[in-house]
């Protein structure tokens, strides 16, 4: 076999944010003991490299661009230990969680060896069947520990993919606000919660109808809080960025006023001081002249 025919797939890149991090190292180290839970993110194929232009063959001995990117944004963990898993390493699905964004899991044993248990592995192939991805499941064992004074605090941890029924260990790689996070500015959609209600008009006299769903809306992220109050809300926020840019025109106005006013002042003493240049030239070409 030729060497660039290896038909081993190409191994997704993995990131994770500083901020996901050290939340999940947090959890991590606040629980009482073992403690494991779902990981969140997302998954994007990456761009096509350009073709290499060459006349050798020596290019097909490398190997292959990875085609998929794996990020991790944010966890979610409850407050007894193995609450992922029954005694046997079957998925326990909480009726809590929404598995729509979740890439994987996390473990987190103190003081133990950054190698995957044989519960864990049972985890990753029940929970592979349950979400039932396009790309690798992950997962991140964390070890964490502390001095006996509680003064030095160390974290170990190690990312997996579930690759051929088996937890390979792979890089994971921490990107920070930077050049190397726009790739993950790309991919972002922005979604609020928050329902789109209109915003009360004081100039119209009649008073604006809430509907049902409005109101269920509202209800389902803020319970009690009342559509009318929360439009009041949005009603100020919206008075008071007109009256700002009000404030902004009005400044910049006086601005342009005050550059045009200099503008003028320096323009008379240009002329000032050329018209006085001229005069001393003619009194000394008076003076000079037979």
């Amino acid at each position: 076999m030729a060497l660039g025919d290896s038909t081993t797939p190409p191994v997704p890149n993995l990131s994770i944010s500083g901020a996901a991090l050290a939340a999940l190292l947090h959890r991590c180290a606040a629980a009482t003991g073992d403690c494991d839970g779902l990981l969140f993110g997302r998954a994007s194929h990456l761009p096509a490299p350009p073709a290499a232009l060459s006349d050798y063959d020596d290019l097909a001995a490398a190997p292959p661009a990875p085609a998929l990117s794996i990020s991790v944004s944010g966890h979610c963990s409850l407050s007894h230990p193995s609450s992922l898993s029954d005694p046997l390493g079957r998925f326990q699905p909480q009726s809590s969680a929404d598995l729509s964004a979740a890439i994987g899991f996390f473990s987190s044993r103190r003081r133990t060896p950054l190698r995957p248990s044989m519960r864990e592995v049972a985890l990753a192939h029940s929970l592979s069947k349950t979400l039932i991805t396009a790309h690798p499941l992950l997962f991140i064992l964390v070890s964490p520990s502390a001095s006996p004074g509680l003064s030095t605090h160390t974290y170990d941890y190690r990312a997996f993919l579930l690759l051929a029924s088996r937890l390979v260990p792979s890089s994971l790689t921490v990107v920070n606000v930077g050049p190397g996070f726009r790739d993950q500015y790309h991919a972002f959609y922005p979604q609020s919660p928050m329902p789109c209600l209109p915003v009360p008009q004081p100039s119209s006299g009649q008073p604006h109808t809430h509907t049902i769903g409005e109101q269920k809306a509202v209800d389902e992220m803020v319970d009690g809080f009342g559509i009318g109050r929360l439009q009041g809300v949005l009603g100020s926020a919206a008075e008071q960025a007109a009256e700002m840019d009000d404030m902004y025109a009005g400044m910049l106005s006086k601005l342009e006023k005050l550059a045009k006013e200099v503008e003028k002042s320096n323009q008379r003493v240009l002329e000032q001081v050329t018209s006085a240049v001229l005069s001393k030239m003619h009194v000394v070409w008076f003076s000079t002249y037979p």
